[in-house]
């Protein structure tokens, strides 16, 4: 059963409730708008040594490769956010009703744009997460804490504490499983990344059989395929949460 629209707690002085000791995270994004795309290719900038023919074929194939990782712009939109605690598992949505959708051991939150989720998001998260919370996820410290920073200022909305850069103090404990792999890998100890794929057969935990990645999200989310992509999300926070654990026990 679709969990329904609720509203996020508020956060009051008189509240008790001890932090989660951790928050493993994860999100998917789709293209940025067409404006964005365009601004991105006009940014591009070719060596002044370059004849021009080497310039307009190097163009071409920059504003190919622009488009094709649209959904990594800045401006791209961040359609759910999935987080899981030692004690919760939410997945936040801004696609709006996502149809019959059943996930064991998930709450499915529903709004109906990016603004509204991420409100929601923040709250639950200064409710969890304090400043002894780790934060964790697979490239978490190069993607998804960025795109969550930069989609609370877009929006004009007030960063949850826990994702506030510190200019003095102690820094939000953060966990980067794709990092921290290298640490358990002589075989790729020197790769610049690691999919979670590879970490999951290298620990050997079990994946459900899966047709899609993150990649394929713009190209579900335009389908109007939002429980698939809800699905795809949850199963990767499961994953990196198991190999969270695994390298941290």
């Amino acid at each position: 059963m679709i969990a329904a629209p609720q509203a996020a707690p508020v956060v009051t002085l008189t509240q008790t409730a001890a932090a989660s000791r951790f928050v493993v995270l994860d999100l998917e994004t789709t293209d940025a708008p067409e404006e964005a795309i365009q601004a991105a290719i006009a940014a591009w900038k070719a060596p002044s040594n370059w004849k021009p023919e080497t310039v307009e074929a190097k163009r071409a194939e920059a504003a190919e490769k622009i488009r094709d990782k649209a959904a990594l712009l800045d401006a791209s939109p961040i359609v759910c956010v999935g987080v899981r605690s030692d004690r919760d598992g939410v997945m936040f949505s801004g696609m709006g009703d996502p149809g019959p959708l059943d996930l064991h051991g998930w709450r499915i939150e529903t709004h109906d744009d990016e603004r509204a989720m991420l409100a929601a998001l923040g709250q639950w998260l200064d409710v969890n997460a304090d400043e002894q919370t780790t934060l964790a996820g697979h490239n978490v410290r190069n993607f998804d804490l960025p795109k969550l920073r930069g989609g609370f200022v877009r929006h004009r909305l007030p960063l949850p504490a826990c994702l506030k850069p510190r200019a003095s103090g102690p820094a939000q404990p953060v966990t980067d499983t794709m990092s921290l792999f290298k640490s358990f890998s002589m075989e790729h100890r020197d790769d610049f990344a690691v999919n979670l794929d590879l970490v999951c057969t290298a620990f050997g935990i079990p994946r459900p059989k899966q047709y899609v990645s993150g990649a394929d999200v713009p190209r579900m989310h335009r389908a109007g395929q939002i429980a698939a992509i809800l699905t795809y999300c949850c199963i990767d926070v499961d994953a990196t949460t198991e190999i969270y654990r695994l390298m941290m026990a």
